[in-house]
């Protein structure tokens, strides 16, 4: 509850430069070098990915910022109030690309928020998304895609486009251990590297 109210304070805040500055990945780097989750962020950045590295639901852009350092990323993100800290945390990674959607998918319209606190249902307005099929041809192939998007990940599970992509999936609900299409090795208690099998 404590992280939640802090979480809604530090964002309302957003014009203020001491919020941005907080909000900053340099000093999120220093306060936590090894970043928030260690071994996602090790295997995003030391994976020898044939390709970018998408990711969905880039929030703050914590992994995006290091993950850069190593690999082409595209950042998807449909918060619009978490859209500005991410621009200003990643306005000088030459190699990101901010996405300003999500990831869905249809490619419909879903209900998205302004509110401070993102982890809140969505409190609208409705916002633009990019289909799974419409990314691929517009952004290429990636090497992984890392999915963190609050419950959507299950849904998206069931998009034939997601079929031979190795993917990097935060749980928030129960965690498979066995899918159809792809292998299951944990990365920590919250995350799975899903990577295709032999066809």
């Amino acid at each position: 509850m404590l992280m939640r109210l802090f979480h809604s304070l530090r964002l309302e805040v957003s014009q203020n430069r001491l919020a941005r500055w907080i909000n900053s990945n340099s000093i999120y780097e220093r306060v936590r070098p090894r970043g928030w989750e260690p071994e996602v962020l090790d295997c995003l950045c030391n994976g020898n990915w044939d390709g970018p590295v998408w990711d969905v639901g880039a929030a703050f852009g914590r992994h995006a910022y290091r993950v850069a350092r190593r690999h082409r990323v595209y950042a998807f993100e449909p918060n619009l109030n978490t859209l500005q800290f991410l621009a200003y945390n990643l306005r000088a990674a030459a190699d990101v690309v901010i996405v300003p959607c999500a990831l869905t998918a249809d490619g419909k319209p879903i209900t998205g928020t302004y509110h401070a606190d993102f982890m809140v249902p969505p409190t609208g307005p409705r916002v633009a998304t990019i289909s799974i099929a419409e990314a691929l041809q517009k952004f290429g192939r990636p090497g992984v895609i890392k999915l963190d998007i609050e419950g959507g990940e299950y849904e998206l599970l069931n998009s034939a486009h997601l079929i031979g992509l190795t993917l990097l999936i935060e749980w928030h609900h129960e965690i498979p251990r066995q899918l159809g299409h792809w292998d299951v090795r944990t990365i920590d208690a919250t995350h799975s590297l899903l990577t295709p099998k032999p066809r």
